[in-house]
């Protein structure tokens, strides 16, 4: 009876350790690679040539990129009809002043009117003659440059941007709603975003109604001079379709596509 308890006791005993062995061996696979990985993840993120976020100043001294990829990752770039925008310091704002009043757009919206009014004998004090046509140009002059000084001084006073982009590779609809837009509508912050003013309406009342008031002939009318905006608002818009349909050579900035 003895020896049959003792032999019981035995064989309880080694299956208890074969069970054991059996369920660490059985358990063991699941466990290593769960600890592998562990291990292999601490050395990927302490590796010295590990990927790691690139800074500003890392991107800019970075040898394998364009200096247009240094740029366009240090500062967003923004396209205005199809060219990237950069907003306008003073001194291109006051080139801009110039050129639209002084220069060739200027000359060609004022001889436009003289010519306008002229045919029109508007103001009938004048004639038709030389002389008159002499006086209806230089007055036409003249409502361009106070136009233009009003424009600039409200586009320092509310840092707007109103130079005209031409929209390029747009359907013939697009281009034409962007030349009317212009006449309501300035660039702001650096994205060059579009909202409307009203300086362009403002600016090209200014003009005429001045005229009207001080210098033409028929005396004080600034009605008159309110009817007359309109071949303000004419011819410029006329000079923008002009920009947006006449050929034009390859822009000269870089390709860029939209953020």
């Amino acid at each position: 009876m003895t020896k049959l308890l003792l032999r019981s006791a035995v064989l309880i005993s080694v299956s208890l350790a074969g069970c054991s062995l059996f369920a660490q061996t059985s358990t063991a696979p699941d466990s290593a690679p769960s600890a592998s990985a562990a291990a292999q993840s601490e050395g990927v993120q302490n590796a010295p040539d590990a990927p790691q976020p690139a800074s500003p100043k890392s991107l800019q001294q970075h040898p394998a990129l364009t200096p247009t990829e240094q740029a366009a990752a240090l500062h967003p770039v923004y396209l205005i009809n199809g060219v990237p925008y950069v907003r306008p310091t003073t001194h291109d704002l006051l080139v801009d002043y110039a050129k639209d009043t002084y220069g060739l757009n200027g000359f060609i919206r004022s001889t436009a009117r003289a010519l306008y009014t002229e045919a029109r004998d508007e103001p009938s004090g004048w004639g038709t003659d030389i002389a008159g046509y002499g006086q209806r140009q230089g007055s036409a002059e003249a409502i361009t440059v106070i136009n233009g000084n009003v424009r600039l001084g409200m586009e320092f006073l509310f840092h707007e941007d109103l130079r005209y982009y031409p929209c390029r590779g747009c359907s013939v609809k697009r281009k034409i709603s962007n030349a009317l837009l212009a006449e309501f509508t300035a660039r702001h912050d650096s994205d060059g975003h579009r909202f409307f003013t009203l300086t362009p309406v403002i600016s090209d009342f200014s003009g005429p109604i001045i005229a009207h008031s001080v210098w033409y002939p028929n005396g004080f009318d600034p009605f008159a001079g309110v009817v007359a905006t309109r071949t303000v608002f004419a011819t410029r818009v006329g000079l923008h379709l002009f920009q947006e349909f006449r050929p034009h050579r390859h822009h000269p900035h870089p390709e860029v596509s939209a953020p």
